[in-house]
């Protein structure tokens, strides 16, 4: 009996280890009574240790990082498996009577050209069955693209129009062409009492975001952009680049280091008060095609609130396909940020007061289609580097029949978003 009775503590002893990843010194975890044949318990909440297996901590608080979902406290903020949507069901949320805006979602596929959409459809690996939910969407037609210095422009010039009306020189972000701050999207949905949200698989130093939030006279300032990032505070910033903020005070965020983390991390604040950082190191080109997706849906989740949010989310493969002669990563690119628009649309569904557009900030590559037989090879490519093709627009929300059937500037596109976010 004593033999029984002394495995049975030792196991004990090794379970009420294992909820504290296996930390002998854990002082979050103690034996109830004075028997070791009564259970172990988390100091921070409570559950007895075949109730806490799993549990990480964090400052003294029991995170519940891998215990029992069912949990009332818990929150799966980073979800994971296959984006679904069927035809019947995109063509509804697209149908919706949608009403004025309350939210503001501008999605850009940097580098993405008309013909990359022809592709990736033609070829159809990847697709949802009916080809693209973006070509279900009606009201759609085309933006001019270039700089105020150049006929072809750059990611920073092209993003500060879309973020702010104005056009600006290459290089420059969120600055005049006379190295002035222009106001962007960002700033002025915060001083509208809106949340913040930027979303991008590129790093978030790059030109796009870092145009829809901060000011430099150099996209290639990282460190002065890194900091700027953490003195505006978006309520949610989420992409790559964690390097690149190394020496630069993230205290007053939440900050997650990998996408494993993502949901520990914020349920440490499930009611959403506190700004969220998150980064992860995919290489964009060879990442799962639903991970933009994902992403974008804890940022969804984490903005919804009462006086509503803007939101910019941008899939940079379709670029860095374009500027490595990439076919199939063009292809597989926009498959991506097609998978990415159906969780923004099914959102709207139960959102009709949100407000979506859709472009790209130039095309790369010159993409061409094929002749005759289909067939994906990188001869489709005429450049590595950005050209001055018109890139499409979509729209979906209220209002969005501006869009339809026309050509219009980036910056009208900025312009339009901006009333929005303004009521």
């Amino acid at each position: 009996m004593k033999k029984i009775l002394s495995i049975l503590c030792a196991v004990l002893i090794i379970l009420s280890l294992c909820a504290c990843g296996g930390n002998a010194s854990c002082e979050h975890l103690e034996k109830q009574a004075a028997t070791c044949l009564e259970p172990s318990k988390c100091k921070a909440c409570g559950a007895t240790f075949d109730e806490a297996l799993g549990h990480s901590f964090s400052q003294g608080k029991c995170i519940r990082a891998n215990c029992n979902e069912k949990d009332p406290d818990w929150i799966n903020w980073y979800t994971s498996g296959e984006v679904a949507i069927t035809k019947a069901e995109a063509e509804e949320i697209l149908s919706i009577d949608f009403k004025k805006p309350k939210n503001v979602i501008v999605m850009i596929g940097d580098g993405m050209g008309p013909n990359d959409l022809v592709l990736t459809e033609k070829n159809k690996k990847g697709c949802f069955d009916f080809g693209l939910v973006l070509n279900l969407i009606k009201s759609t037609g085309f933006a001019t693209t270039r700089s105020f210095n150049a006929d072809v422009t750059d990611s920073a010039a092209s993003g500060t129009a879309l973020a702010t009306g104005q056009k600006t020189n290459n290089n420059y972000v969120g600055m005049s062409p006379e190295g002035k701050p222009i106001k962007n999207i960002s700033e002025i949905a915060r001083e509208m009492g809106k949340k913040v949200g930027i979303v991008t698989n590129d790093d978030i130093t790059g030109a796009t975001p870092s145009a829809f939030t901060v000011h430099n006279i150099s996209r290639k300032n990282y460190s002065e952009l890194a900091t700027s990032f953490a003195k505006f505070k978006p309520d949610v910033l989420i992409g790559q680049g964690y390097s690149q903020f190394a020496d630069v005070d993230l205290s007053g965020f939440l900050v997650s280091k990998s996408i494993a983390e993502i949901n520990s991390v914020l349920n440490l604040d499930t009611l959403c008060k506190k700004p969220f950082i998150g980064f992860f190191s995919e290489d964009i080109l060879s990442a799962p095609s639903d991970t933009l997706a994902h992403l974008t849906e804890v940022a969804l989740n984490r903005l919804k609130n009462d006086k509503g949010f803007f939101l910019m989310i941008e899939s940079a493969g379709t670029d860095k396909a374009g500027h490595n002669t990439h076919i199939k990563g063009k292809v597989n690119s926009v498959v991506t940020f097609d998978r990415a628009v159906a969780t923004v649309l099914k959102f709207m569904k139960e959102n009709p007061d949100t407000l979506l557009i859709i472009t790209s900030d130039h095309e790369t590559g010159g993409v061409a289609l094929p002749r005759g037989e289909f067939k994906l090879t990188s001869s489709l490519f005429t450049t590595d580097g950005h050209t001055n093709i018109d890139v499409r627009t979509f729209a979906v929300g209220y209002g969005a029949e501006y869009f339809s059937g026309k050509t219009v500037d980036n910056t009208d596109i900025a312009k339009f978003a901006i009333d929005a976010v303004k009521n």
